[in-house]
């Protein structure tokens, strides 16, 4: 019996249906095998921030500190920028060297800093959830954990210290490190000096040194500009013949008027410039001025003392010229002009006459030409007075030596001749003394 059609074709489509429904179960069932087994109660790991710049180890830092906005208060209440200009940095003797934030500033070097210190936490910056207000329009201010701001610049600067160690042991027995210690915390340190983000060679130019200096010092700043030394950098900042205040009070080992032996050392500071013929030929100065002081009464005192390391009253070169005031001996400001000189001697010489200041050479020597006199007698002093005294010291010394020595020979030959005639007369003349 033959099957119907119908029934035939019935048939073979759902024989097609089974056939694609086992094909996408086994297609479902491989998926679900190559799939991870969840773990219960698993936290899905958080995002690795990718760094702003992988060459700027710096660029966390930037994120806040070059914002204009961005301030910190400190615990007095004073409000100060912390936006840092990176193109000064990048400028400055550290910017080229490679120095990073965390070198100066140790105590933050974890971005945002330490969650534990009242400094920085994310909502200080983003006070609107999701960061609604703009950055650029929002005032940055941040608590500092510092008193006030000289707390703050102490603080870090003891960082100059991991670098610079050879200047802070020069500078322990200086005259602002002693003023620190007694108690004067506004005396200068590192940063007051050289600047903090804009570090520059503090000699380019080099009247920046007497600037720097002027900061503190504004009298005698001011007295300096005016002066013969001053008046030259002002005009020309570069200038390298002129003194500025470290060449005569030191760099980092700063000394003044209070140092025991900054006053006799004062006559070996004026003789670095003033005992140099080619600076002397340049301004036109007589090297003869500082060899003469030497050769005076007042500077073979004062320097027998410095190199005994003896305290000397005698006059120094600044007790008649000035500190930081001097003036050409010509100018009638100076101290040494004619107008001031007796004053001047009477500092030392109370009763100094107006004729008193007469009998001052000025640090020249005496010639035939204008002081006819005087150098015959210095001629006479130094070439036959001198010489003859001495000359016959030592003749009479030599003299006397000679007659001992001549005396003494005398009796120990006398002595051997008599002790040789008792031997003959006691041994018979023919004994020989010379016979082994």
């Amino acid at each position: 019996m033959k099957t119907p059609p119908t029934s035939l074709s019935h048939t073979l489509r759902r024989g097609v249906w089974v056939l694609w429904i086992a094909l996408l179960l086994s297609g479902w069932q491989a998926v679900a095998a190559a799939a991870p087994t969840p773990v219960d109660n698993e936290t899905p790991p958080l995002p690795t921030p990718t760094p702003v710049s992988e060459t700027s180890p710096d660029a966390n830092c930037r994120m806040c500190h070059t914002d204009h906005n961005f301030r910190g208060r400190f615990q007095n209440g004073e409000i100060i920028s912390l936006s840092v200009d990176v193109g000064e940095f990048e400028n400055s003797v550290h910017g080229p060297a490679g120095l990073e934030c965390i070198a100066c500033h140790p105590k933050t070097q974890s971005y945002p800093h330490q969650p534990n210190s009242p400094q920085i936490d994310c909502t200080t910056c983003h006070p609107a959830e999701g960061g609604a207000e703009a950055a650029s329009d929002t005032v940055l201010l941040v608590d500092l954990p510092y008193q006030d701001h000289r707390a703050m610049t102490l603080d870090i600067n003891e960082a100059c210290r991991s670098c610079h160690e050879e200047a802070f042991q020069e500078a322990a027995d200086s005259m602002h490190v002693r003023a620190m210690e007694s108690g004067n915390r506004d005396a200068p340190v590192c940063v007051d000096c050289h600047g903090s983000h804009a570090i520059q060679p503090p000699d380019q130019p080099r009247a920046q040194i007497v600037t720097i200096c002027g900061e503190c010092h504004h009298a005698v700043y001011t007295t300096y500009r005016a002066s013969v030394h001053g008046a030259p950098l002002t005009s020309d900042p570069s200038n390298p013949d002129v003194p500025t205040c470290i060449d005569c009070h030191g760099v980092h080992s700063v000394r003044g008027p209070r140092s025991p032996t900054f006053r006799n050392d004062t006559i070996a500071i004026c003789g670095e410039c003033h005992s140099n013929p080619a600076l002397g030929e340049k301004y036109h100065l007589s090297t003869q001025v500082y060899t003469r002081y030497l050769q005076e009464f007042h500077g073979r005192s004062v320097n027998l003392a410095r190199l005994a390391q003896h305290p000397s009253t005698e006059a120094t070169c600044y007790d008649c010229h000035g500190t930081h005031n001097i003036q050409p001996p010509d100018d009638p400001r100076a101290t040494v002009s004619d107008e001031h000189l007796q004053a001047t001697c009477q500092k030392c010489h109370p009763g100094a006459s107006k004729n008193f200041p007469k009998a001052w050479m000025g640090h020249q020597t005496p010639n035939l030409e204008t002081t006819p006199v005087l150098a015959i007698i210095d001629i006479a002093y130094g070439y036959v007075l001198v010489p003859g005294v001495i000359g016959g010291f030592l003749g009479y010394i030599l003299l006397d030596a000679r007659k001992r020595w001549l005396e003494k020979r005398r009796r120990l030959r006398q002595a051997i001749a008599e002790a040789e005639k008792e031997i003959e007369e006691e041994l018979g003349a023919e004994y020989d003394f010379h016979e082994e």
